[in-house]
């Protein structure tokens, strides 16, 4: 059994005066983007390689040899400096070919900057770099004539292979090593532009509402 209540406890206030809600903030995510231009991004990416491939089939130094048999020819060990610069020269190429890749799908596909678009410049840069490779020795070929048809003791003149045999102490060198340069001039200068970006969508502001009434304020409701 309760007492009496006393004349001095606080009475809960049954008003219909409106309360102030505290609005619960929504999640945001991005808002759909559309395939069109990271399509648009990743051909040209790849068809740049082939124009890469023909640079370096032009401007790489040849080296000179002489035909001493039938099916035999020597090159003398002078050249050999040619041979490492050809690769070196194309190593250049590439890693100037993955930082103009991230330039052109940086600014090009904008609502796509973050992994899914590092993740098609990437493989579309190692695809360029297979590309220019075998563009490169296609049109080197077809700059210089063929050893093999030519007269025995006549000079001739070739692009050497991108494959230097021995290039490493204790093992052989692998051509595929070429092929990261791209990939990775592209890693560094991609991260080098997010790390720059000074809003957390990296500037692309699609960033959206999950419910667009969340953005509404709440209505009170009296007691």
């Amino acid at each position: 059994m309760t007492g009496p209540s006393s004349p001095d406890a606080p009475v809960a206030q049954t008003s219909g005066a409106p309360t102030t809600a505290t609005p619960v903030p929504s999640p945001r995510r991005r808002a759909a983007r559309p395939a069109g231009p990271l399509v648009a991004v990743l051909a040209v990416i790849v068809l740049t390689g082939a124009v890469v491939g023909m640079v370096w089939a032009v401007v790489t130094p040849a080296m000179s040899g002489r035909v001493v048999g039938a099916d035999s020819a020597i090159i003398p060990a002078q050249e050999f400096p040619e041979e490492f610069a050809a690769v070196g020269t194309f190593a250049v190429l590439l890693l100037v070919y993955g930082v103009a890749s991230v330039i052109v799908a940086w600014f090009t596909a904008r609502s796509w900057r973050g992994p899914g678009g590092f993740g098609v410049v990437a493989v579309a840069t190692v695809l360029g770099s297979f590309l220019a490779a075998w563009i490169g020795t296609r049109v080197a070929d077809w700059r210089f004539d063929d050893p093999r048809s030519a007269p025995v003791g006549a000079t001739f003149d070739l692009v050497p292979d991108l494959w230097l045999d021995g290039a490493v102490r204790g093992g052989t060198g692998g051509s595929w090593v070429l092929f990261l340069c791209a990939p990775f001039a592209a890693a560094f200068f991609y991260l080098g532009f997010a790390l720059a970006s000074r809003t957390a969508d990296l500037g692309v502001g699609d960033l959206v509402t999950d419910d667009p009434r969340a953005a509404e304020p709440p209505v009170a409701q009296p007691i």
